[in-house]
């Protein structure tokens, strides 16, 4: 009987051979070490928590609200707004924990993007956290003064961050930028990393490994839990959708920004490829909506192109698919995806995608850009049905069982609570920790 590990070597046979990566030992860091063998181990942060990001994304709430009820002192929470191209939907309030509005001054873009937070500071004085996480990305340049600023106060700073991003920066070079960068990262008294590649770049950056906390990225699934049980696949309102949309044939769906970077072009062109085996739902909006739905009205004109969906409109849309396609770069996206239920394909991007599919089981990785082994692992769920349906299963059971909203606060209060009794370490090293 065919299996799901078939996808995997299917799209791997004719690739060249790689090398071994290195033992996984940035993970002796994560809560998978610290399941009781770390004497700061705990489940509540004994203090105040005061977290800085440049915005707060409505996603994030319900992560906010769950770590606010593991800090005995509560959780402020500084964020900004997003630039309006960015598209970004943010969260108005929060309930649980305190949101507090930074001002964002956004400085040029691309490469040379920088961004300062006004009313830090204030919000500092005011707020007195017990310990700080801030976003472990040097391009927040206000982020650079206060954490020389709490380390004067004897206050630990941990950083949360997606590793190393892109190549060398436009003006310094590689060299120099991984110098800057292994300064910044050596800053903190910990790093939270989102993923297990992230842990890796700051491990190459020469931060030590019981500094290293990896909590993946995760959402809440309560929302998928509860429409889900709503509007099953063979319920009035799906089949209603399908109905609605002339879908017909097994279903790929896309969810999130319409950007190059996610690399729609390139599911279209698979999909025209594939021809009248499948439909294709694309799910988001973007700059990018225009000439994508021009490249399908020439390639794929059955595909179908819905906008921004959110709440039930989405779940729907979810369970009236077979199969979530992610060509380009992305995280949570997938997350969403597989607590949904679906079998997910997606490009190699970031890393965060290596500790969410589980090649072989419920779904697989392929090479940016390249069509034909998009096609392959495509075509591999079209034909198997049967193996379709039970990498879904697989998919729902990791976002219950591996990587959730619960572990992902339980380390960082595991990070909290190590930063908390290691805040007398040197960082003069760094460049950054001491008062000039």
């Amino acid at each position: 009987m065919p299996n799901c590990a078939g996808v995997a070597a299917f799209i791997h046979r004719n690739r060249s051979p790689r090398p071994e990566p290195a033992p996984d030992r940035h993970r002796c860091a994560s809560l998978d070490r610290v399941g009781g063998a770390w004497p700061f181990m705990t489940t509540t942060f004994q203090g105040k928590l005061g977290i800085q990001q440049r915005v707060l994304p409505r996603y994030r709430r319900p992560f906010f609200e769950l770590l606010a009820t593991r800090c005995s002192g509560g959780l402020d929470v500084f964020a900004g707004e997003p630039r309006p191209e960015e598209n970004i939907v943010v969260a108005d309030e929060l309930d649980v924990a305190k949101y507090v509005h930074a001002r964002n001054v956004h400085i040029s873009r691309g490469r040379s993007y920088f961004c300062w937070q006004r009313g830090m500071r204030r919000w500092l004085n005011e707020s007195q956290p017990d310990a700080l996480v801030v976003s472990a990305n040097p391009r927040i340049l206000s982020s650079l003064i206060t954490i020389r600023r709490m380390r004067s106060r004897g206050i630990p700073v941990i950083g949360w961050g997606l590793g190393r991003l892109g190549g060398a920066d436009a003006l310094t070079g590689r060299a120099i930028s991984d110098r800057l960068r292994g300064k910044f990262y050596g800053s903190f008294d910990a790093l939270i990393a989102y993923s297990s590649k992230a842990a890796e770049d700051y491990r190459n950056a020469g931060v030590p490994d019981e500094r290293i906390f990896v909590a993946h990225n995760a959402v809440s699934t309560v929302d998928a839990d509860s429409a889900g049980e709503r509007f099953p696949a063979d319920g009035d309102a799906v089949t209603w959708w399908r109905a609605r949309h002339n879908l017909s044939r097994p279903t790929i769906i896309y969810v999130g920004r319409l950007t190059t970077v996610k690399r729609v072009d390139v599911l279209i062109d698979a999909c025209a490829a594939i021809g009248d085996d499948c439909e294709l739902v694309v799910v988001g909006d973007g700059p990018e909506r225009g000439a994508l739905e021009a490249l399908a009205a020439e390639r794929f004109p059955r595909a179908k192109f819905l906008g921004h969906q959110e709440a039930d409109a989405l779940t729907i849309a979810f369970a009236g698919s077979d199969l979530f396609v992610l060509p380009g770069t992305g995280g949570l996206a997938i997350y969403e995806a597989m607590a949904h239920g679906k079998p997910v394909i997606v490009g190699q991007g970031d890393g965060t995608e290596s500790d969410l599919v589980h090649e072989g089981k419920n779904g697989a990785s392929v090479r940016p850009n390249d069509v034909g082994e998009l096609i392959t692992g495509i075509r591999f769920f079209l034909d198997q049905p049967d193996e379709m349906r039970r990498a879904g299963i697989e998919s729902r059971r990791i976002v219950s069982e591996e990587i959730s909203i619960d572990r992902m606060a339980n380390t960082f209060v595991t990070a909290l609570s190590y930063a908390s009794g290691f805040t007398s370490v040197d960082h003069d090293h760094a460049g950054v920790g001491r008062e000039s």
